[in-house]
């Protein structure tokens, strides 16, 4: 059933005992029983809230000493009691769904007071008159002043503090790089096109190719210091007794060859599901509740005891699964109570363009879709570490993924450790490693999945206490679960075809030898037999090899060049992440020289050979299918090299120069 003219709401549960229906505002709503081998145990309700985003919420409630739950909520024979206690908890989810409307219609980007097709009119948010406050606020001798509503103020507040704890990490004021990169309400979900630096896509083109990438001029324009800056110096909150107010100090963002003026906008998102999640948490303990758990989205969730009274089991899914995102795998378990939990994953909102994956989390700085390898993030904030903290858990999310390794170490030993925050970073080393970034010890991990088994634990913890990134882990390379299937299968079968045909001729010739006068006289196996019998059983070993061990044929993500007379690594491109490494100081003498192109990179790999200069060149291409390729060399006069190898498209591929020494291999 919808509320406030937006398409979504609450989920009409069916009919029975285990449901009750009620009214609010005119909004039917329903909250339902929770069972355990059929007995009543508590109570849920939920519902889709946030507009066309349509996050899921929901809040369930269990019986403990201070409330009875333990009866069908839509019972015919309920007692005078149980009657009371199942209209006061409907009340309470009555205004907890108020409070959720209300946060939503505030702070929601997409809320601008247009029509909805069904003739309602969409409410104009708090966010959506300051990203329009020319608009909508008042001129004053600093900027644009806007009254605001005490639940903004609340959550602007939140965000300027995790904006200074973070140094900037986490910014809602990159919203205008967000909108430029695909990642906005207003594209993402809604697909309205209309500002300048848009660019038009079919849904054929997106799902093949992605989203074309913003001009560079936007990208500088929008992520100016100045422009993105969300200190009290560009934007100013201010309380005046009962009244609040929010000031835009920062001047409009110019781009070269465009009349229009960019105003910075500022996105909410970031804050608002875990703002919601307090203050339904705050509602539950008001009413004296303990045991519960609310759930915003997935993303941000707040604890308090399970229906046992003690800790719950809480999994984190495989961030590296590529079906993760709609169908989620679990990694690990961990125990929580009395607590906020955030997760965020790059593996959930993305488009792949020319070879290169854009998440939805911005950094500010580069103006960019964040690409430091972080592929997920859960944060786990105990209660009584302060409050807002499931709002303070969603921002870290967001920091953590933007900081990258060594701003989350080096933030472990301070604010997570000052707040007893722990944290679970699934992190992916530029080279390809699985590594999980961790403060928690590895016996608090309570449960694990095969897939565990290819990750490595990279954090340590020196004697003074202080944690470090622990270079030493070994790597387990992943391996599709898919290969021991097909290893046997085709096992089996080439037996079972070897056999079948060794029996077919087997038996012919015992027939042979009944029918033919002096058949103890004959061999059984003959020359010719023998022959056959082998060149069978090579066919199908050469044919199983082929089979089983030329099945790389992935796209390839990673190109390494090694020095073959010395075993070093001389240059490392993650085709993926647009990043490449040089060992500078490698003890055979190679000059590293890069040179980025149109399509990608070009590197030439140069060394003295007894006063004689040489060098390879290749050419890396990041397009639609990613290719390496030896386009130039002097290292003989065949150049083999360059004139034997092939582009080389997907991983397991190898280019040697023999001459220079040079192996050229790909991932």
């Amino acid at each position: 059933m919808g509320f406030s003219g937006i398409p979504n709401g609450p989920f009409a549960y069916a009919e029975s005992d285990m449901s009750y229906s009620f009214n609010v505002d005119g909004n039917e709503l329903y909250m339902v029983n929770i069972t355990s081998d059929g007995v009543p145990i508590g109570v849920r309700f939920g519902g889709y809230y946030f507009g066309a985003s349509g996050i899921y919420v929901d809040i369930n409630i269990y019986s403990d000493d201070g409330i009875d739950l333990n009866f069908p909520v839509n019972g015919s024979t309920l007692t005078a009691e149980q009657a009371a206690t199942r209209d006061g908890i409907a009340q309470l989810f009555g205004r907890i769904h108020e409070y959720i409307v209300k946060v939503d219609e505030l702070a929601n980007t997409g809320y601008d007071g247009s029509k909805l097709p069904n003739g309602a009119t969409m409410p104009l948010s708090d966010v959506y008159r300051y990203n329009h406050i020319e608009q909508y606020g008042d001129k004053s001798n600093e900027g644009y002043r806007l009254e605001i509503a005490e639940d903004t103020y609340n959550m602007l507040r939140l965000a300027r503090e995790m904006y200074d704890v973070t140094q900037g990490a986490f910014n809602p004021a990159v919203y205008r790089l967000v909108d430029l990169w695909g990642f906005s309400s207003r594209i993402y979900s809604l697909g309205n096109f209309g500002e300048p630096y848009d660019r038009e896509v079919t849904a054929d083109e997106f799902w093949n190719n992605g989203y074309p990438l913003p001009d560079e001029k936007y990208i500088e324009a929008f992520s100016d210091e100045a422009f993105t800056d969300f200190s009290d110096n560009a934007v100013e909150l201010i309380r005046e007794g009962d009244r609040y107010f929010v000031i835009k100090k920062v001047s409009p963002a110019h781009v070269e060859g465009d009349a229009e003026e960019y105003g910075q906008w500022i996105d909410l998102g970031g804050v608002a599901k875990g703002y919601v999640a307090d203050g339904i948490k705050a509602m539950l303990k008001e009413r004296g509740l303990t045991r519960y758990n609310v759930n915003a989205g997935s993303s941000s969730m707040a604890y308090g005891l399970s229906a046992a009274g003690g800790s719950e089991t809480l999994g984190l899914s495989d961030a590296f699964d590529p079906a993760s995102a709609l169908f989620p795998t679990s990694l690990l378990d961990v125990q929580v109570e009395n607590c906020a939990v955030s997760t965020s994953g790059q593996n959930i909102r993305k488009y792949v363009t020319d070879g290169v994956e854009y998440a939805h989390i911005l950094d500010g700085k580069t103006g960019a879709p964040a690409q430091t390898g972080v592929k997920s993030v859960m944060v786990v904030a105990p209660d009584d570490a302060g409050d807002n903290w499931a709002a303070k858990s969603d921002c870290l999310t967001t920091a953590l993924t933007v900081m990258g390794r060594d701003g989350i170490v080096q933030f472990m030993n301070g604010y997570l450790r000052d707040n007893d925050i722990k944290i679970i970073v699934q992190y992916e080393t530029f080279d390809g490693r699985k590594q999980l970034l961790t403060n928690y010890s590895q016996e608090e991990i309570v449960g694990v999945s095969d897939s565990f088994g290819e990750f490595h634990w990279n954090i340590a913890m020196d004697e003074e206490g202080n944690y470090y990134y622990d270079e030493s882990a070994g790597f387990v390379k992943q391996t599709n679960k898919y290969d021991t299937l097909i290893i046997v299968s085709a096992c089996i079968l080439g037996v079972a075809i070897t056999a079948l045909i060794v029996y077919h001729f087997v038996r012919g010739r015992n027939r042979t030898l009944y029918n033919v006068r002096h058949a103890k006289k004959d061999k059984p196996f003959k020359l010719g037999d023998i022959i056959v019998y082998m060149g069978v059983v090579l066919a199908i070993t050469v044919l199983f090899f082929v089979f089983v061990f030329d099945t790389d044929d992935t796209q390839l993500q990673l190109v390494t060049v090694i020095d073959d007379q010395t075993g070093e690594t001389l240059f490392v491109y993650n085709v993926t992440r647009d990043e490449y490494s040089v060992n500078t100081d490698n003890s055979d003498g190679w000059s590293v020289r890069t040179e980025r192109t149109s399509s990608g990179l070009t590197v030439r790999f140069t060394k003295d050979f007894d006063g004689e200069e040489r060098f390879n060149e290749l050419r890396i291409s990041r397009g639609r299918t990613p290719s390496v390729v030896m386009a130039d060399s002097r290292c003989g006069f065949h150049q083999d090299c360059v004139r034997n190898f092939p582009v080389i498209t997907r991983s397991g591929g190898a280019i040697v120069c023999s001459p220079n020494r040079i192996k050229v291999v790909t991932a």
